[in-house]
């Protein structure tokens, strides 16, 4: 999926800063309902590029290229590169 894969280099190139890892948990959001993401963190720590990027990955089903084993592949992409151990967890009842 674009989206997605426009997520992963944005959170690559942003290295470890708190954008990054904003992106990062919206990208986990988007591809599980485990994940979470503060929208205050995206109203106040991404720029008007980014928060367009995020906006996209809250309508994911939307996208023409929608798949999830994308989904699935970058979930597996945030946990092998550390991303998932700062991304808040939903929590079922």
């Amino acid at each position: 999926m674009k989206k997605l894969e426009e997520a992963k280099s944005q959170i690559i190139a942003l290295g470890r800063c708190k954008a990054a890892h904003t992106i990062a948990q919206a990208s986990a959001s988007a591809c599980s309902q485990q994940y979470g993401v503060s929208l205050l963190s995206v109203s106040v720590g991404l720029d008007s590029s980014n928060k367009a990027l995020v906006a996209e990955l809250a309508n994911i089903t939307d996208q023409s290229d929608f798949n999830n084993q994308a989904q699935d592949n970058m979930l597996i992409w945030l946990e092998d590169n550390h991303w998932l151990k700062t991304t808040p967890t939903a929590h079922h009842e």
